[in-house]
């Protein structure tokens, strides 16, 4: 197969769903609604699967490592597909989802359409092997997504939500323009591909006209891509955004905490040997990232709101796959990405189900953990973790598997606290099934799926002290605020987590500066005109 066809029917999906978005905007007869939300589920199931096997196929054909990876503008790798599977399963679920959900709503053509853009520019920008390619689906997913946050342009949080989105967006996409712009000067060539050979590559790096060596220019490209991706995660102190976005229709907050929001953590796979060579971006982002988590996943256990908690559930979860990927840790980063995105659109889709949920946890007997029960759960999972990195040929940081003990050790005391014996062994029996599957799964992956990426870092470095610092300080804070809860320190600290630190009233108050929004209040009587109040003009 030739290359040209090879890279026709990859963006063969795109351009199907940019194609049938521009049906939905018409009044035809052709299609109603329905149907072309129908032949969008069929077609990109279809598309998908005739785009990545012969996409897999050709690029088998081609001897890796070879001058012939900058040919197309467009390429597949093992971990491309699973993205690209991840995202097209998230667009049809959520499309079929929102069927039902959108039902009698005007707004539902113009939701669908806009969806379909967001979901072709993903791909097209997941598939990219162009600088300028990759940087305009960049740009259309954050256009895009900006027109589905505005599908109720009545309600004030949502437009000053998409306001704030859209000025970190626009930042993020300078700093990504001025990285590449850089690359470019360094290695003289825009396909990725080729700039990655030439980053493995070291030898052929030479020095250039400006009298900066290539190295020089490469980590300052790096660190602009790990800002851009750190803005595009909702990292602290910009993610009050994502928290305000729970205002828009429920699709589309699945859409953004399940996929969108995840393309930080792929723009950091796919410059990998980018970053992983330079060790500024890496203390960037495990210094901002590793606060971030610090900070979210405190502040999460303080709200009540079933969204607002998934919202800082899902800046903590961006920070954590931030930090994976600057510890070289990709393939569990890998597996963090598609894990998230199932998780959240399950989230988001079941929360009607999880309000009565929850009710139904406040008003039941349940006590919280005791001293005894810490420690058992302590006691259990490091038995379980031992005997697992025993086992395991692991080479890499402690900070994952200090990670996986303190989430096991609080899953365990928290649950067996409310729970008699028969109920432990079978937590201890989940625990023991999760960290194996966890094993086979990132082998797996780690053999066939990133087996080429760079080599992770050591253990108990500076870096490894650093994150596992962060994860003791929390796991310390978390006992402390469970156990001692009606101490006036723990009550005080509370307060102040329920108000995130009122660190999102500074960028709100930019924003409405720089921003300022027009709001235009619904009609109370007929005859009444309309009164129009201007925020931020003061």
């Amino acid at each position: 197969m030739s290359p040209q066809t090879s890279a026709f029917l990859l963006i063969s999906l795109p351009l199907f769903w940019a194609i049938l978005s521009w049906f939905t905007s018409k009044k035809t007869t052709l299609f109603s609604t329905v149907n072309i939300e129908k032949v969008a589920i069929v077609g990109s199931i279809t598309l998908l699967i005739v785009s990545l096997v012969t996409g897999l196929s050709s690029s088998m054909l081609t001897d890796e490592g070879t001058a012939a990876v900058g040919v197309m503008l467009v390429s597949i790798s093992p971990m491309k597909a699973i993205v690209m599977l991840t995202v097209v399963a998230i667009g049809t679920i959520l499309m079929r989802f929102s069927r039902n959900y959108l039902e009698g709503e005007a707004c539902y053509p113009r939701f669908l359409r806009w969806m379909q853009l967001t979901l072709s520019s993903v791909v097209i920008t997941i598939l990219a092997n162009h600088l300028i390619i990759f940087w305009a689906g960049w740009l259309a997913v954050s256009l895009s997504l900006h027109n589905l946050l505005l599908l109720y342009p009545e309600r004030p949080r949502a437009i000053i939500a998409a306001h704030k989105k859209f000025i970190l967006a626009r930042t993020s996409e300078c700093l990504m323009a001025g990285a590449f712009v850089l690359l470019f000067l360094a290695f003289d060539t825009l396909y990725i591909d080729e700039i990655l050979y030439l980053v493995n590559e070291a030898d052929q790096l030479s020095q250039t006209q400006t009298g900066f060596t290539n190295t020089q220019l490469a980590t300052y490209a790096a660190c602009l891509i790990s800002a851009a991706a750190l803005l595009k995660c909702a990292q602290l102190p910009a993610h009050g955004w994502l928290i305000n976005i729970v205002e828009a229709p429920t699709p589309v907050s699945a859409l953004l905490h399940a996929g969108v929001i995840n393309l930080g953590g792929y723009l950091l796979l796919a410059f990998a040997p980018l970053v992983a060579a330079s060790s500024e971006a890496q203390w960037m982002l495990l210094v901002v990232a590793g606060l971030s988590v610090f900070f979210s996943a405190l502040i999460m256990t303080t709200r009540v709101t079933i969204k607002v908690r998934l919202a800082w559930s899902t800046s903590s979860q961006m920070g954590l796959m931030l930090i994976e990927c600057a510890m070289g840790l990709y393939s569990l980063a890998l597996i963090h990405l598609v894990a998230h995105s199932f998780y959240k659109a399950y989230a988001f889709l079941n929360t009607g189900s999880a309000v009565y949920e929850t009710l139904e946890h406040d008003i039941s007997a349940h006590r919280p953990p005791l001293f005894a029960d810490w420690l058992n759960a302590a006691f259990i999972t490091s038995l379980v973790i031992a005997a697992s990195f025993t086992l395991s040929s692991y080479q890499g940081p402690a900070s994952p598997w200090l990670l996986m003990a303190l989430a096991f050790t609080a899953f365990l005391a928290m649950r067996t606290a409310n729970s008699d014996q028969t109920q432990m062994y079978i937590l201890v029996a989940i625990t023991i099934a999760l960290v194996s599957f966890y094993a086979t799964i990132k082998g797996v992956i780690q053999s066939y799926i990133v087996p080429a990426f760079p080599a992770p870092i050591g253990i108990f470095s500076l870096m490894d002290i650093w994150v596992s610092a962060l994860l003791v300080t929390l796991f310390a804070l978390h006992f402390i605020m469970q156990t001692f809860a009606n101490h006036i320190a723990v009550k005080r600290f509370k307060q102040l987590l329920f108000a995130g630190f009122y660190l999102d009233e500074w960028f709100t108050k930019v924003t409405l500066k720089l921003y300022p929004i027009t709001l235009r209040e619904k009609q109370s009587r007929p005859s009444h005109a309309a009164s129009v109040s201007k925020i931020g003009s003061q």
